[in-house]
Formats: structure tokens, sequence, C-alpha cells
């Protein structure tokens, strides 16, 4: 099935297959995803208001003995590159988020021998 067929088919309110959904997330222009997306959320939501949250990640470490093979994020324990937020900075950053609005915090980080 080519990328306007399987379109057409979210356009007429059809589900779509995994492998379907597969193909438009890899071959789509971006531009083509987004009105699909706009379009689906229209039809579910058709009140015309689209409401969004603040909120941050803040990654307290980026030290890691995991050693994932996707994360280029990482760093491993000593490097010269590694850090550890300490609570004043991470306390900054919340009041950071909430001065602007924000209600929603994800803290996220390497596995961290050291931050038990």
């Amino acid at each position: 099935m080519t990328i306007e067929q399987i379109a057409t088919k979210v356009r007429a309110g059809q589900r779509v297959t995994a492998d379907e959904a597969l193909e438009l997330y890899r071959r789509a222009p971006t531009a083509l995803l987004g009105h699909l997306a706009d379009a689906v959320r229209a039809r579910k939501h058709p009140g015309g208001i689209v409401t969004y949250i603040i909120d941050r990640n803040v990654n307290y470490t980026n030290v890691c003995v995991a050693k994932c093979n996707f994360c280029a994020f990482y760093r491993p324990v000593g490097s010269p590159e590694g850090y550890v937020l300490g609570f004043d900075e991470l306390f900054r950053k919340i009041d950071e988020t909430i001065a602007v609005g924000g209600v929603q915090l994800l803290m996220q980080g390497g596995h961290n021998p050291i931050c038990r």
C-alpha cells in the first residue's frame, strides 16, 4: 500500500494496521504526518480546543554503567564529561519550571553507582 493510500485511510477515519503505521513513520513526509495527526485529533476532539502542559526533563546525571547500545548520552564512571547535579541545581531547575507555569517534571538520568 502506498503512503497516499494509507493517508486516505486515515483521512476517512479508518484504522491503520501496525505495518501501515510503520510505513507512515518510516516514509511519510513530516508535514503529512502532522496533517494526519491533526485530522485525527480534530475528529476525536471536534471542539477546536487544543491543550498542552509545560513540563521539563531534568537529567540529574549522565554517568551510567548500563552502556546501552542506543545511548549517546551516557559517560562512564570517571569520565571528565560526567556530571551529577547537586540539590541546589535541581531545586533551581524545579523553580524555573514552576516560574514559567510548568506542572510536570521528569527526573531522568544514568545508572550512576555513586547516586544511591
